[in-house]
């Protein structure tokens, strides 16, 4: 219950300081607007394990949203690019403490001793950056995509004594990640109704064990303060910027990153006598791990980019998965290398961009339990931001993940080599 009215007392606290610095200022209150959300969800099972302890999955969240957007008469080639999008700063909080969990006998993971009593997930709370695209846009409705971007507090995590069988949340502190569609029926010219779908995500980012991450899916409704949205409709087309110029550039990244290992979870969890003290724990070694990638792209607009290249991976931890398999009786191949093939595409709005990628693993020799659980392919993530000064320089944080389960996290510098002359970019 303190959680909670805290959460909502900061949130609220935030929003007004939004409000108090733009409330005296003519100009500047246009360009902003506020939402207040509600969100039913349902904790997301995604494989056979989760399927086997989860017991109750309703969640629900509430959020309070800063929007902003850029008007024709900014002249900013990227918001009309993007049909004039909205930036939102939220903060959210997410009711979680009913999703409950419990592992008997039975769960097909491995051999565990059940407990007696239920674990939960913990309430959060939230604060991220939205970016929503608008799909269709007319005097009464409007239609968008978003994508979310932050971090989370949970009030609950993985615990050897009182909260065993949550394998979802292993920190406290967390990466927030989601996105979602939505329709806004205008009720006035500055108010509306919003409603649609929304998918949130949680977790460490493999800096902490357990982390099979926290994945909620569930409707939302909302109403909507948008002063501003009548003025974007009526001129939209007002400004038209510049043609931008194509071209193609070899952009090059170097990662360092750190990472808990799975296998260890997997070990401590089911391999170890039940009276063994590291049965269970919560304690896992940090590994360093580095990358380097090399990537063709084709800036085919002044918002995107589309390519393809290679990634390569060094662990310093394959020698600590050799060990464990050895006291297993495993016996398998190892390596600290992976070599892999990615396709790659990036939004870009002026010095920001976000960098998504789908890699399939050519070369990998990781052990017993990546062969038995990792897929051939995996996804990255990651936003960057590109220093003015530097020639296009950019330092940003990606994610590696299996599908929803995150490898490791690292810190990425990335250098584009542009192969003709880069026109003046609005």
């Amino acid at each position: 219950m303190y959680f909670r009215s805290a959460s909502l007392a900061l949130s609220l606290v935030f929003h007004l300081c939004i409000i108090a610095q733009t409330k005296h200022n003519a100009a500047s209150i246009r360009h902003w607007g506020y939402e207040a959300e509600y969100q039913l969800g349902n904790v997301m099972v995604l494989d056979k394990f989760q399927r086997s302890y989860m017991k109750d999955r309703a969640t629900w969240a509430l959020a309070l949203k800063a929007n902003h957007v850029s008007l024709p008469s900014d002249s900013d080639a990227y918001a009309y690019s993007y049909g004039y999008p909205t930036f939102s700063v939220v903060t959210k909080f997410c009711r979680n403490s009913h999703a409950s969990m419990y592992r008997d006998t039975d769960y097909p993971g491995g051999n565990i001793l059940p407990v007696d009593y239920i674990s939960h997930l913990g309430n959060s709370l939230a604060l991220y950056g939205s970016f929503s695209i608008p799909i269709l846009k007319n005097n009464r409705w409007e239609f968008d995509l978003s994508a979310n971007l932050g971090i989370a507090y949970s009030s609950r995590k993985y615990d050897k004594q009182h909260n065993v069988d949550n394998d979802m949340i292993g920190a406290n502190l967390l990466f927030y990640a989601g996105g979602g569609f939505s329709a806004t029926y205008r009720l006035t010219d500055r108010w509306g109704l919003k409603g649609g779908v929304d998918y949130w995500h949680i977790s460490n980012g493999s800096t902490r064990q357990p982390n099979r991450s926290a994945n909620i899916i569930g409707p939302v409704a909302s109403i909507v303060y948008y002063p501003y949205y009548e003025h974007v409709l009526a001129h939209r087309h007002d400004y038209i910027p510049e043609m931008f110029h194509r071209y193609w550039y070899l952009n090059l990244k170097m990662g360092v990153g750190i990472k808990t290992c799975i296998e260890d979870w997997d070990y401590t969890q089911y391999k170890v006598e039940f009276n063994d003290p590291d049965y269970r724990t919560e304690h896992f070694n940090l590994y360093s791990c580095c990358s380097f990638q090399a990537d063709a792209m084709y800036r085919y607009a002044r918002i995107g980019a589309i390519g393809f290249g290679a990634d390569i991976q060094y662990g310093s931890y394959y020698k600590h998965i050799k060990d464990l398999d050895q006291k297993k009786g495993v016996q398998s191949q190892y390596s600290p290398w992976s070599l892999s093939l990615m396709a790659k595409k990036t939004f870009f709005y002026k010095n920001v961009s976000l960098a998504l990628g789908l890699g399939i693993y050519v070369y990998r020799h990781l052990g017993d339990f990546s062969n038995r659980h990792d897929p051939f392919y995996f996804n990255r993530i990651g936003v960057h931001y590109s220093i003015p000064k530097l020639n296009g320089l950019t330092v940003g944080i990606e994610v590696k993940a299996h599908m929803t389960k995150a490898d490791f996290t690292e810190l990425v510098v990335s250098y584009p080599i542009v192969f003709q002359k880069k026109p003046k970019i609005l």
